[in-house]
């Protein structure tokens, strides 16, 4: 009996490894959501000196179900090139940005999206594209269009500045230009003072979201891309950025709040996403998706100082130098969240290091398709790391940024209109110019920080002084990283795979 207790044993390992294995082997479905101008002192998980933490209860269960990084980056301090890093797998020194902001895919592209396509995935995008010139009217996809770049399905809208109008009076479904009856003609007055008369862009991408899951085949994998505009500032019938205008801020949790409305807004906008991705994660579950779905929520640059609303007003870059346009880590470091149930380890803090642009790589490995990860492009996977695994940090992290605004500028009399930043290990080195990049010999106007991020996360002592290899080493860097001749179209190999 003894040694038929031993085979059963031996049965019941196998069995458990077997399983384990299958498990591992699956093919998930991907869901990356993104916020807009999120700070990570928004999201309640994360650290922030502040006594007016916002309600984020959607992100605290993400954080217990999976997987909080401490050091995750978008991959540029604005919208759109952040966007573009996360799509494409390149950091901006490797694309060319026309005044600062644009970064629209042309027809050589190649994206997460079309690769995860030719993979067997369905794709959709809801919500915010921004890399593709249709600029406030409809218009016949251009070759930055998400169908043109990999998605099978697109419910939003595509230019960074449409996006602006939170009560669009059409929404791209597909190509065709879909009216949304309630936002024609939308105003302030026509809208109500809840602007509840009017139909929110978080709402029906919420509503969409929710149908496309339900619509979906355990036999398929999918990968959607959930983009939000909150709290980024907007407007009501037309591309401002004067106020943040969701609905229902009177009913909201910040209604009897003595704060300036703006605030109230911005607030409630906060709050309205993290409910908002809270009905999407219970649609996952409700469609029995949730072991076969790896979830990710991160914000696509730091916290914003727009439409009336004060970063500093709820901290919202916590302990980070820095907001929005800003070179240093309060510009481009954000929340960023994992969840899958019995492969990413729950209530786990990840320190490794990653960025935008390592999603790509990363998404086609937890695909089964690490084959397809071009070799020309900046990112590097990082799926050993949400298994719980250790892994070697990158070389380094790229960032630039031109016509920066940080705060340890102002008063300054030399132009800081192009900067350059380096995540190395727990060094990071910032360096400012007038405009060219930087270079390890010095030039006129350049300024160099460097700061040991294991002791100083504020960004607050330069130590460049004490280091001086390190700061050659990261000039070099910054120097040989700024590329702009570099094709980031992938090689025919890859457009024919």
């Amino acid at each position: 009996s003894g040694k038929k207790m031993a085979v059963n044993m031996l049965l019941v390992v196998i069995l458990a490894s077997a399983f384990h294995i299958t498990q591992a082997t699956t093919t998930p479905n991907i869901l990356f959501i993104l916020a807009d101008d999120l700070g990570v002192g928004d999201v309640s998980v994360y650290p922030s000196p502040t006594q007016k933490r916002l309600h984020t209860p959607t992100y605290e269960k993400m954080a217990k179900k999976g997987m909080l990084f401490t050091d995750a980056y978008a991959g540029y301090s604005v919208c759109a090139p952040s966007r573009r890093t996360l799509m494409t797998g390149f950091h901006t020194g490797h694309f060319n940005l026309n005044n600062g902001g644009d970064a629209l895919l042309s027809n050589k592209s190649h994206t997460v999206a079309s690769l995860l396509q030719r993979a067997g995935y369905e794709t959709k995008l809801i919500g915010k594209w921004g890399l593709d010139g249709n600029y406030k009217d409809p218009q016949p996809p251009t070759d930055g269009f998400p169908t043109v770049q990999g998605f099978g399905k697109f419910y939003g809208q595509s230019d960074q500045f449409q996006c602006h109008d939170y009560y669009p009076p059409f929404m791209y479904n597909d190509t065709l230009n879909a009216t949304v009856e309630k936002n024609v003609g939308a105003s302030v007055e026509t809208c109500g003072n809840d602007h509840e008369k009017c139909a929110w862009s978080g709402d029906l991408w919420t509503a969409d979201a929710i149908d496309f899951i339900h619509a979906q085949s355990a036999a398929n994998p999918w990968f959607l891309y959930l983009a939000y505009t909150a709290p980024h500032a907007g407007a009501i019938g037309n591309v401002g950025e004067n106020d943040i205008p969701v609905p229902g801020v009177s009913k909201g949790p910040y209604a009897q709040e003595s704060w300036p409305q703006v605030e109230k807004d911005f607030a409630t906008a906060v709050t309205l996403v993290d409910a908002a991705v809270g009905n999407v994660l219970d649609a996952v579950d409700a469609a029995d998706m949730s072991q076969s779905t790896v979830i990710f929520f991160s914000s696509d640059n730091g916290a914003h100082s727009e439409g009336g609303h004060q970063y500093t007003f709820f901290n919202s870059s916590g302990y980070l130098n820095g907001f929005k346009r800003s070179i240093h880590d309060g510009g481009h470091r954000a929340a960023f969240l994992a969840v899958w149930p019995g492969m990413i380890p729950a209530n786990s803090i990840s320190h490794h290091i990653i960025c935008f642009y390592d999603f790509l790589p990363t998404a086609l490995e937890l695909a089964g398709h690490k084959g397809m990860i071009p070799e020309v492009i900046d990112g590097k996977s990082f799926v050993p790391a949400l298994m719980g695994q250790s892994q070697p940090q990158s070389d380094f992290i790229y960032h630039e940024y031109s016509g920066c605004q940080d705060p340890v500028f102002k008063g300054v009399k030399f132009p800081h209109s192009f900067g350059q930043n380096i995540r190395m290990g727990n060094w990071s080195g910032v360096c400012v110019t007038a405009g060219q990049p930087c270079s390890p010999t010095g030039m006129k106007d350049q300024t160099f920080f460097l700061y040991n991020m294991a002791t100083d996360v504020g960004q607050k002592m330069d130590v460049s002084s004490q280091y001086p290899s390190i700061v050659k080493n990261i000039l070099t860097i910054m120097s040989t990283q700024y590329n702009k001749s570099y094709d980031p179209a992938f090689p025919p190999s890859i457009q024919t795979m």
